[in-house]
Order: structure tokens, then sequence, then C-alpha cells
């Protein structure tokens, strides 16, 4: 085997002497030198990081860089409180990144898994061939894998028999319908869903038996290729990620020039350098909204919650955000768009089209033509005999089919091809019970499905006739070309002149992305039944052709809406499925992913693309088929060169590489193999794509809290800040408006109640409304900006003017106690300011955040408590207020929610109706 002939375009003799093996299995001696040389058939691991490492790696980023600068100057200035403070909230921080990342560790250990723990292979033991159970890490290229119904494939290999071998591939490939193998000599350019003469490490077989050699154990197996891409894939960094960054870049420049200020402003007034340089590293730390990193994390976890709620489990807090950012959703098709449950949607009997409703291996459904619904199909002599056919030449079970009382369905496990598992629900919806007619009509003699002859056949005896009834499923135009009659209601014709409209019925719902099976019968007598067989093998015309079935995997009912909604939104939809061209177009078009105008674009194609022609090819393409993992994983690449920011959606093995590359990762929570729940940032538990909408609002509502409590942290320094600067350049040398130890409390007192119920706030109704933000949008913008500057310049001026009138008044301690609580009481209004950037308190409901409420209620009163309680007014350096002092304060302070109001009433009005 060689790069020049791949080994899916050689035949098994050929693929035998390239891997210098033999259709009697490796002697157990060359078997154990190919262990030696390819090690052992299990997936290997990337390098672990040690959780030393682990942890440190969470003290990396530039906000904690700045909170560590912050402490420092809080110690060098003598408030070790502070500093004591800052180191808790980043230690706290750490601990929390370490133990989300630590689990990600574990999405290689679940690859591991999925290797089956035992394989059968023909070995040479003293020159006899036997069959041998062996561990599975033993398998080596070259060996013989026996396979049969119900295994699982242990190692990649290439068929050398198969006899009716079928294998679901779905993890690996997205197929919802399982694989039909056989020898023929592949394309070398097929895909490994079209590699039919191939089969795949961890893939389960559903039904008939063959041999493979082994072309490929551990890492170089398709799933270990899957593996190693996993390893070499980095997280893609979230916007907030991206914007915190740049925010305490920010912060530290800002803390550095207001120090830098307040220490040239006190020294050119005349200030001691010594009382400068404190004063300077006070202004410093006020600076800094040290609590920041901790609401942050409280802000994301109260999303958490509310997601949970809504059935998004989210692995990792950086993935809430991200999630209110997405503007482009990859999602795959089987099991996430649709319910992975082969489902007959269409019936083609006597000259009539039946639609069949209900979706999934669940009884529940109808039977109607043109609308009006049949309300005894079993009478009907067509539709019954259907039924019955779908029923009795049938090899799989559903265990547990039903509802319960209550109308909810109950669980359900299928057994065997979805294709036939189709069927028998279909019967069922009819009301048909399956024990029943097996035990009326038993089957006493079958020919087994062949992929080669292409139909099944069962015999089944008649209770009080010696006749047998022969009963055949398979391809349409093979089961025509063995018939002489087709049924009718009535009786049965000869079949010339209704060849044509069947293969047409046939076509049309093969355009429409259906599985079409022909369905046929005979009634012979019981001596004849070994004739029979040869005749029917023989091809000749004996059978009456009754009708087609068309089936698929449907699309999940709620998922048009969620569609819909999402592109309301600004959020792109795009299908990517390992599922045929035709299958992807009718269902993208079915739930509206794909409109007018817009394209399909197959994995070969795409390979045929470099990178610019691919993105160029995303203006106008919604749907992707037949694609690998490799192309998942290059699509999501595109996108995010496009400036997206993308949610990938997945359940398979398949799926895990590009789960990992995009910014959010959303995993299957019923469905999805246990790599893609360990790779994923978000679980869905109901595996609805809806839930995947739910979520986008949450994460939306997330960062429209975060933005308010960085805007009222940012709106309470400024206003400092002001106040501080201002009254070194108004007031007399010596007199300082506010003490250190005051400002603390306000910082981590005042603040620290109110900005934690602010990021409780119940998301806006209209958070869906809009576009996406931007991934460059900063979390302050100029309008922030602006607005806070207002409220700063108002909280200094009021602070100024109560302290200037009380010092005359009452003197320097007094005043600095008035300057002390106004500045605190601004906090308490301003909070009411940032519940929405646009609406009044009074248009969101002025209780709807009751958090807030208790907050502010708490605030004023550890706030009169700062005044009046002696051991407070000890540590604070403060002094009782009267109850006319306190009617200024709040007079005074009540002014930034005043003209912030103003502000929104005129925003309101002047904006485009």
């Amino acid at each position: 085997m060689t790069k020049e002939h791949p080994i899916h375009t050689l035949t098994p003799d050929e693929a035998l002497e390239a891997l210098r093996s033999h259709r009697n299995g490796l002697t157990a001696e060359e078997a154990a030198r190919r262990l030696e040389e390819y090690g052992p058939n299990e997936i290997q691991q990337e390098e672990q990081i040690s959780p030393l490492t682990l942890f440190l790696e969470q003290f990396r980023n530039p906000f904690v860089y700045v909170l560590v600068f912050a402490a420092l100057m809080s110690v060098l200035g003598g408030h070790e409180t502070d500093a004591i403070v800052i180191a808790v909230i980043i230690l706290v921080n750490a601990i929390i990144g370490f133990v989300q990342e630590n689990q990600a560790e574990q999405a290689l250990r679940a690859l591991q898994e999925h290797s089956a723990p035992e394989a059968t292979v023909r070995r040479i033991v003293d020159g006899v061939s036997k069959s041998l159970q062996i561990p599975a890490t033993q398998v080596v290229p070259g060996d013989i894998l026996v396979l049969s119904t119900g295994g699982k494939i242990p190692a990649d290999g290439r068929l050398i028999e198969a006899v009716n071998l079928e294998i679901d591939e779905a993890m690996l490939t997205g197929e919802s319908v399982s694989a039909d193998k056989d020898l023929d000599i592949v394309d070398e350019h097929a895909g490994v869903a079209d590699r039919t003469n191939l089969v795949y490490a961890a893939t389960a077989i559903t039904r008939g038996r063959g041999l493979a050699v082994a072309i490929g154990t551990g890492s170089n197996t398709e799933i270990g290729r899957i593996a190693t891409l996993l390893q070499e894939t980095e997280k893609g960094e979230g916007p907030l990620q991206q914007q915190m960054g740049r925010l305490s870049k920010y912060m530290a420049y800002l803390a550095l020039g207001l120090s830098t200020t307040t220490f040239v402003v006190g020294l050119l007034r005349g200030f001691e350098l010594q009382s400068m340089f404190m004063l300077a590293l006070a202004s410093a730390v006020s600076a800094i909204p040290e609590g920041l990193p901790a609401v942050m994390t409280i802000t994301m976890a109260v999303g958490v919650n509310r997601m949970a709620e809504r059935n998004a489990i989210i692995r990792r807090l950086r993935a809430v955000d991200t999630l209110g950012a997405a503007t482009v959703i990859v999602s795959d098709k089987t099991g996430t768009l649709t319910t992975n449950e082969m489902t007959v949607q269409r019936l083609y009997l006597d000259e009539r089209t039946i639609d069949v409703s209900g979706a999934g291996w669940h009884p529940q459904g109808s039977f109607a033509i043109d609308g009006e619904v049949i309300l005894d199909p079993a009478a009907d002599v067509c539709l019954g005999r259907a039924l019955e056919i779908g029923m009795l030449c049938n090899d799989a079970q559903v265990d547990m089919l039903g509802s319960v009382d209550d109308g909810s369905q109950t669980t359900h496990k299928v057994h065997g091809d979805p294709t036939e598992a189709a069927l028998i629900v279909l019967a069922a919806k009819a009301g048909l019970e399956r024990s029943r007619l097996v035990q009326r009509h038993r089957r006493i003699d079958e020919i087994p499905f062949d992929s080669h002859t292409r139909y099944m056949a069962t015999f089944h005896s008649q209770p009080e006739t010696d006749n047998v009834l022969v009963y055949v499923k398979g391809a349409p135009e093979r089961l025509l070309g063995m018939s002489h009659a087709i049924q009718a209601r009535d009786c049965r014709t000869t079949l010339e002149g209704h060849d044509d409209s069947i293969l047409a019925a046939s076509e049309a719902m093969a355009r429409d992305a259906l599985r079409v099976l022909g369905l046929a019968w005979a009634e012979i007598p019981r001596d004849e039944i070994a004739s029979f067989k040869e005749r029917l093998e023989q091809g000749e015309r004996v059978l009456t052709f009754l009708g087609l079935v068309g089936m698929m995997d449907p699309p999940r009912p709620e998922v048009s809406e969620s569609v819909a909604q999402c592109q309301r939104a600004g959020i792109q939809v795009i299908m990517a499925t390992g599922d045929h061209v035709h299958t992807a177009r009718a269902v993208g078009a079915e739930i509206g992913i794909l409109a007018a105008g817009q394209t399909v674009l197959s994995g070969e194609e795409l390979e045929e693309l470099d990178d610019e022609s691919l993105d160029a090819a995303l203006e106008s393409t919604r749907v992707f088929a037949r694609v690998s993992p490799a192309h998942k994983h290059r699509l999501v690449g595109a996108l995010q060169r496009r400036g997206h920011v993308v949610a990938m959606t997945g359940d398979g093995v398949n799926d895990a590489p590009a789960l990992r590359a995009a910014e959010v990762g959303v995993a299957m929570g019923i469905t999805g193999t246990d790599v893609t729940k360990e790779t994923a940032d978000m679980v869905l538990t109901d595996d609805n794509f809806s839930s995947i909408v739910a979520a986008i609002e949450e994460g939306r509502a997330v960062f429209q809290n975060l933005r308010k409590v960085v805007k009222f942290l940012l709106s309470t320094n400024v206003g400092e800040a002001l106040t501080i600067i201002t009254s070194l350049l108004i007031f007399p040398k010596g007199v300082s408006i506010i003490t250190a130890i005051q400002i603390l409390w306000v910082n981590l007192v005042t603040d620290g109640i109110l900005d934690i119920t602010i990021a409780m706030e119940p998301k806006e109704d209209d958070v869906m409304d809009e576009a996406p933000r931007k991934p460059d949008t900063g979390i302050v913008d100029r309008d922030m900006v602006r607005n806070m500057v207002i409220i700063g310049i108002l909280m200094a001026a009021g602070t100024l003017w109560n302290f200037s009138v009380d010092y005359r008044a009452n003197g320097l301690v007094h005043a600095q106690t008035m300057a002390f609580t106004t500045l605190a009481m601004f906090q308490f209004f301003n909070a009411l300011n940032v519940r929405s950037r646009t609406k009044s308190v009074f248009q969101i409901g002025l209780f709807t955040n009751r958090w807030l409420l208790g907050a502010m209620a708490l605030s004023l009163l550890l706030q009169i408590l700062a005044n009046q309680l002696p051991i407070l007014q000890t540590a604070l350096g403060t002094q009782p207020l009267a109850l006319a002092d306190w009617g200024r304060v709040i007079g005074v302070s009540c002014s930034v929610f005043v003209v912030d109001e103003l502000r929104k009433l005129v925003q309101r009005r002047s904006k485009p109706s």
C-alpha cells in the first residue's frame, strides 16, 4: 500500500499483499513483532499539563496584572486590608478557572473509551488458522478482523469478505442510515462516507457478517486522526476575553494617569511630598475596580443558571458571553436539526399518495390523502397490506414503544436497521400490534437482504389455510422487474401501463430526499416454497407489486421557527452534514436554512477550493454536504477569518475538532457522544436546536448586564477621581475632602453590595431584536464614556458643593462625613440609572430586580451605621448627620438619577420609529 495507491483502490488480494498478510491471518510471532513496531491499538494522548501548571496559567491575565499592581500600591500606601481583599479576589478567580479548564482535559480520555474492549481476529497458532478473542489494544495492521452483527469494529480495515454487511457510521460520518458495505474498488478521491469497501474503528455492525484486513490502528485510524486534530486545535478566544484584556490595559493607563495627575497637582499646590505620594497611591487604587473580575464571574454564573433552566448546560463560563456575540451557528443535521430517527412520511399505493404525520420512533401520527385523514388505516386493503408487509418482512425490534397516560412519550430503543424500525413504527401508528401479527403469521422461511439482489423476502404461514404469504421489500425498480401484477383496492390488475407512474412517484420521493422502498407480495402453496425461492432469485415475474414507502430522518418540529428566530436576530445558520447532497438540500430548504439563490456545496467540491475561494463561497452557501471532520474544522476557520463568532453544534465524534475550534462548541446531551460532551462548551439536555437560541438570548443579556456593572463601577471611579483632583485645586493646603479608608468603604462596601445585584438584572425584552454585536465591540463604548463623564462630573460637583458648604459651617470632620455620604448615595441612585441604557426605570419596572432593591436597602442601612455607630465612626473618621444633613445629601445625590432619566427620554424621542 502506497500513497499512490490508497487501500480502497486495491482489490482484496492486492490489499492483503500490500499489508503482507493472508486470509488465514498472521502468525502469533508476526503479530507480536508488529505490535512492537506499531504500538498498541489505542489513541495516544498528548502530554498532559500538570495541575500546578494549569493553575499557574490562570494568573496569566492582563487584568490580574493590574490587580497585582493595585495590591502592591495598597501595601505601599499602608492599606493592607485593601491588598488582602484584592489577593483573595485573584485567588478565587484562579481557582474557578482551574476547575473549569481541568474538566476539558477529559475529552481525549473519552475518545479512548470508544475503542472496542475485545476483538475477534484470525491468527495462525501452531500452523492452524483459528478465530481468537484478544484485547482490542493488541490488534495490529495486517490482522484479519472477524465481523458479525452487533459487534464493534476494533480498527480500520479493508473488507475481503462481506455478506449483507451494514454498518452504523453515524458517529463518524453523520449518516443517519446504516452504510452498505461491499468489496468493490472505490475511486481514490472518494470521501470517508463513500469508501464502501472500508470499515472504521469504533463503528457498529447492524447487519450481516464479513472479514476485513486491518489497515490502521490507534492514531492511524479515522477516529485516531480526529483525536490528533483535536489535540492540535487551539480553543478560540472569546470576545469577552479579548475585551477584558483591552479594558484591563485601559484601567492600568487610567490608574497611572490619575495617580500621576494627583501627585503633580498636589505638588504644584504646595502639598508635602510624602502626603502627596500617599494620596496618589490612594487615587491609583480607587481608579481600579478590584471587584470587577469577581462580579464578572458572578454575572456569567447567573447566566449559567438561567441557561440551565432553558436546557442548556454551560461547561465553561467564558461561553456564556461568547454565545451572546455569536454571528453564525454551524449545525450538524443528524440528531441536531433532525430527530436521528428514520420516519415514514409518504406512501404511494393504488395511484394514491398518502401522507403520514408524526416524527421519530413514537407511534403518534395519522394517515391522510389530500388532507383528509383515513380513520381506519388497517381497513384499507392496500394500506393494510403495506403495513403488514412492513411489520413482518422485518428483522428490527423497537422496545417500549408507546406513551403513558399523561401523554408524554416513553423511552424507546431500536435493535437493528433504522429503516426497518421506521416500518414498525408506521404500522404502530395505525394501531397494529406486531406481537399479535407475528404470532398469527409465523415466519417459516426467508431470503435475507443482499446488497446485490437488493431485496428481502419472508414466508409466513396462514392460520386457516395451507397457503403461504410471501412478503417482499426492496429497491422499487428491482421489485417491479419481479412483478406481473399490481394491487388495487378492489382487485389485482396487470402491471403493464403502471410502470411509468410508479417510477415517476419513486423519483418524486427521491427528489424530496426520501429513501424509497418498494413493497410486493404473493400467496403460494406451502409445498412450492423452494421452487418459488428459486424463481425469485432468477428474477422471474412472480410477485404482485403493492406500492412505495418513502422515509427520511425528519426535521425536528420546532427547528423551522428556531432558524427563523436566528435569522431575525441577525444570526446565520449553516448546515454541515455527512449526508448526501440531495438530502441536505431538501432538509435545508424545508427548515428555512436554504433560501432561493443559495447553494449547496459538497465535501468533494470544498476540497478543490483554496481558502480565498472558500471565503467567497460562504457568501451564498448555507448547506455543506458529504463533509468530513477536516472539512468542518476548515469551515469554522473560514468563518472566523471572515470575522464571525462561531457556535458549532454536533453530536458525533466527527464533530469534536470543529467544536473545539469554534468560539462556542455545542453538544447534544441525549444523542451526543462522550467526546463531544467533553469537548463542548455547552451541552443541550434536550437536544433541541431552539435551546441554542434561548442560550444566545441569555448570552446577550449577560453582556448587557456586564456593561451595566462596568458602567456602574467606572462611574464611581470617575466621580471619585474628579472629586479628589478638583479638591486639590480649589481647597486650601492640608484640606482633604475624603480619607483613604472612606474611599475604601465606598469601593468595597457600597459598590460591592450593589454591583453584584446589578448582575442579576432580568434581560430586556428587546434583547433579540438587534443584530449580533461585532466581536471588536468594546465593553465600554463612546456613549458609555460620555454618560460616565457626565455622571462623574455631577458626582464630583455635588460632593464638592456639600463639602464646601458644610466645611464652613461645621468643620473638616463633619464636612468629610458629608462628602463621604454624598459619594455613597450617588452610587445608590446611579444603580437605578444603569438598569437600562435607554429605558426609564419606570418602564422596565421598579420592582423587577428585587435583589437590587434589597441591596439598596442594605447599602443605605450600612451608610447610616457608618455615620451613627460609634465603632464605625472611630474606624472611618465620621460624625453623626442630622436629618437635615441627610435631606441635603439625598437632594444632591438624586440629581444623577433625574439627569439620566431626562437623557433617556430625549434619546427615546429622537430615535427614528
